[in-house]
């Protein structure tokens, strides 16, 4: 099983709580998890129980590791800061883990792991007020949304998008948004590299693990694209895709 982990970047102290004991901050970022007051915290050779946990900053940062990061916390210790200052500057101890209370997602779990293939690299739905609407013609799927003009100037003047799904197999959409994403209530989070783009993913994709049915279509397509939009995500069984601009 597959360990959380993050990285520590600072350690300062706090004054003592009301009944006297020791608090000590621990700021970690570039996390695969986002640890919870209960959780140990490992620090080297030191085993530390997570009291509080504060100030969750989300951001797009990878780690490198197999998993994306999940943003930066401040993680409070009843330690004093005179024995952990030290342990910051430790080569050893820049990258930190932690024993959750609670069972691991899914991705934990297993070396089985799909990949993500980011295919906006350009282009983006707006992310306020898409408007997603869906049509069917025969094997082919087309999802219409508004562009995002802030980050892609050049769609500034482009009233509409159209992604195509050729040969669509069969396509859903789920209830997940930002904050059901950073949540972890989506079967990709703190796996997908980031909410809110559209990926192509190989693997195993654990279609099982989200209960919206399916809705099918005519062809025979087995690709699997995940579009992360404002309120719901896009899910398409298809051959392939393409994006057309309405000017």
């Amino acid at each position: 099983m597959h360990k959380p982990k993050g990285r520590l970047i600072d350690v300062f102290g706090l004054p003592k709580d009301v009944t006297g004991n020791p608090r000590t901050v621990l700021m970690l970022d570039q996390l695969t998890h986002v640890p919870e007051a209960g959780d140990v915290l490992q620090v080297a050779d030191r085993y530390l129980p997570i009291a509080q946990v504060d100030g969750r900053r989300i951001r797009n940062c990878l780690t490198g590791w197999k998993m994306a990061g999940r943003g930066s916390v401040a993680v409070l210790v009843n330690e004093t800061v005179d024995a952990l200052q030290p342990l910051a500057r430790r080569f050893d101890s820049l990258f930190v883990t932690w024993l959750p209370k609670d069972e691991l997602p899914w991705h934990f779990q297993t070396d089985d792991l799909p990949t993500f293939t980011r295919l906006n690299e350009d282009w983006n739905a707006h992310p306020n007020d898409v408007g997603l609407k869906i049509e069917q013609n025969g094997q082919t799927l087309l999802a219409h949304m508004r562009p995002n003009p802030y980050v892609y100037r050049e769609y500034e003047n482009v009233p509409a998008l159209t992604v195509y799904f050729k040969g669509c197999e069969r396509y859903r959409v789920t209830p997940v948004n930002d904050h059901g994403w950073y949540d972890g209530q989506c079967r990709f989070s703190g796996l997908a590299p980031s909410w809110g783009e559209f990926y192509e993913i190989s693997g195993n994709t654990r279609d099982d693990m989200d209960p919206t049915p399916w809705i099918t279509m005519e062809g025979s397509g087995t690709r699997h694209f995940h579009f992360y939009l404002r309120d719901e995500a896009l899910e398409v069984k298809a051959l392939e895709w393409a994006l057309i601009t309405k000017k």
